[in-house]
């Protein structure tokens, strides 16, 4: 690559990553952008607006380029951004506009969090959140709706998620469809809590108290859709999305108690985006008093969705690395009482096989039937827990992840078959893998069967194998933590604490080269995956059996009972030694064996 190609590449990327560095004085503001009239010209606009601007759009609704750009203030600065707000987005906020105008209901209206912050990175986002300053979301949406209804546009029903402060879910959101997008419709909050109860009153409260009440301070920012502005309360969002820093709105012990599962949620921005963490956020989120309330105050099923999130994220063993680091391994990953795992270091085993599944998260997965990912990786993280059981109130015994995995996390049956069948099979593979490479063996009836039970999971199941036989590095990884003060007090320079480029180039950034044992284990496995593809294993799982049950019984005259299923099996096995026989053959070999 040429230096003027690598120079371009490296503006690419950090033009991608903090574009809000295009913050400028330099390019106008129209505050009265989304009150004008859908495709209304800059020749009929209302003649109060001082300034204007000319925005071409595409014919594409969904399509994300420069000529959606809309110049957005920040704050009271004068200066502006410049955002690609798309066609149906600029319906939208004309639209609600509009129900505001003709119902006299002096809403304001500001899109929240998620897409504010993405936005503003230049990155795509769908998740529109609408916070009102003076009304409930679902009378909002009632008002949305009738005029839809009144300009005969599609309505669809409004659907209500009530708060439940006991666990942490403290607003009331409204959801409706609107230009086939889902919008969300909340008030902006403010609360109070009694000196007896950690659950607290929730009120309609301004934009600011909101703010100081969200998550983290890049999730704080609003777009006021009525003066096309961004407004940044909590005066550290749009800093903190510049110099990439996670960081809470206040002090992290109190927005963490107010919700326990911010502390996953930091995690898992950390991660996605690559940013610094606030020290003092680490403080806290390390604390006894935090972990006990994410244990006590949020249901599992919204902490498996938060896991969910960071393991379909770019960089999930960094997650782990952090949920381990604060402490937390053992409130995600919760095992059923009385199930001790041997291991002194087990959290720290667990973290070391996911990062080495990601270095091989696409080995062999070019020729998958179905999107492998999340297994791999999930199945990596509870090597740990494998061969472990605990037996149930009913008397069951059953093995431990299935705890873990459904009735703690709340992933699906299918997901825990999944992890289980994979760590099975790994287990299998093993001796059959080492055979291969010590003499040469391999048995096809030994390696189909256990292909056929991992079925298109298979080379999941090895990579598992392959993982767990790596060399264990003596190593810890580094994850940036911003300071905002030196050991003295005196503050420390807002600035990026970590490499944009060197992650977005190099997305194994802490991953060191193979060693030498490594490479032939790597090469080991390499081996068997092919004699498992010269040997016609691969899609076993779908070959057609040569005889069913009903031909077996017809062909032994016997009736149906417990000796037919090992018969079938037998029958199986016979036909993986043989690959090329036929029906007749074996049905004769049948006759021979069991007549």
């Amino acid at each position: 690559m040429s230096e003027e190609d690598q120079q371009h590449n490296e503006k690419r990327m950090k033009t991608k990553h903090i574009p809000i560095t295009l913050i400028s004085s330099s390019n106008k503001h129209d505050n009265q952008f989304f009150h004008k009239k859908p495709h209304q010209s800059d020749a009929t606009t209302n003649n109060t607006t001082s300034t204007t601007i000319t925005t071409t759009t595409t014919t594409s609704d969904d399509n994300l380029d420069e000529n959606n750009i809309v110049y957005t203030a920040i704050g009271e600065s004068g200066e502006t951004v410049p955002l690609n707000i798309t066609k149906v987005e600029q319906q939208l906020f004309q639209t609600l506009l509009q129900v505001v105008e003709q119902t006299k209901c002096g809403t304001v209206l500001r899109v929240a969090g998620g897409w504010v912050r993405d936005k503003l990175r230049g990155d795509h986002s769908s998740d529109i959140d609408i916070a009102l300053d003076n009304m409930m979301g679902e009378a909002f949406a009632s008002l949305v709706n009738q005029y839809l209804k009144d300009h005969k546009q599609e309505t669809h029903r409004i659907g209500v998620i009530q708060s439940n402060p006991a666990q942490s879910k403290h607003l009331e959101t409204a959801t409706v469809r609107i230009y086939d997008m889902w919008i969300d419709f909340v008030n902006l909050r403010s609360e109070t809590y009694s000196d007896h109860s950690r659950i607290p009153e929730i009120t309609i409260g301004t934009p600011e108290q909101d703010a100081y009440r969200r998550d983290l301070t890049i999730n704080s920012l609003f777009y006021n859709i009525n003066e096309n502005k961004i407004e940044d309360f909590t005066g550290n969002g749009v800093d903190d999305l510049k110099c990439g820093i996670v960081r809470t709105p206040l002090p992290p012990q109190t927005t963490f108690l107010d919700d326990p599962l911010r502390v996953l949620r930091s995690i898992r921005f950390a991660t996605r985006l690559y940013y610094a963490i606030d020290h003092k956020l680490v403080e806290a989120a390390s604390s006894s008093t935090v972990k006990d309330a994410l244990a006590s105050k949020v249901s599992h099923e919204r902490v498996g969705i938060e896991l969910d999130g960071m393991l379909s994220g770019p960089r999930p063993d960094l997650a782990i690395h952090l949920i381990n680091h604060f402490g937390l391994f053992d409130h995600i990953f919760s095992l059923p009482e009385g199930v001790t795992i041997k291991e002194k270091n087990y959290q720290y085993i667990a973290a070391e096989n996911i990062l080495n599944m990601m270095r091989f998260i696409s080995w062999g997965s070019t020729t998958e039937e179905l999107p492998t990912r999340k297994i791999r990786l999930l199945s990596s993280l509870l090597q740990v827990f494998h061969n472990y059981t605990f037996t149930t109130k009913k008397n069951r015994t059953i093995p431990a992840i299935q705890y873990t995995i459904v009735e703690f996390l709340k992933f699906s049956n299918k997901d825990y078959d999944d992890v289980l069948n994979v760590l099975e099979c790994a287990d299998r593979f093993k001796p059959e893998v080492q055979k291969l490479n010590d003499n040469g063996s391999f048995s096809r009836k030994d390696v189909g069967l256990i292909v056929y039970k991992a079925g298109p999971l298979w080379r999941v199941a090895l990579a598992n194998a392959l993982i767990s036989e790596l060399p264990k590095y003596n190593r810890s990884i580094v994850y940036p933590f911003q300071r905002l003060e030196n050991p003295d007090g005196s503050p420390v320079p807002r600035s990026p604490m970590h490499d944009f480029h060197l992650h977005s180039h190099n997305p194994h950034v802490h991953h060191p080269p193979l060693c030498e044992d490594a490479k032939k284990i790597v090469s080991k496995y390499d081996n068997f995956c092919a004699s498992v593809a010269s040997h016609n294993l691969v899609g076993i799982w779908n070959t057609k059996k040569l005889l069913d049950g009903k031909q077996v019984m017809e062909l032994l005259k016997k009736k149906p009972g417990a000796w037919l299923a090992p018969v079938l099996q037998e029958v199986f096995e016979w036909q993986l030694e043989n690959p090329n026989s036929n029906e007749e053959q074996c049905k004769q070999w049948v006759l021979n064996k069991f007549s």
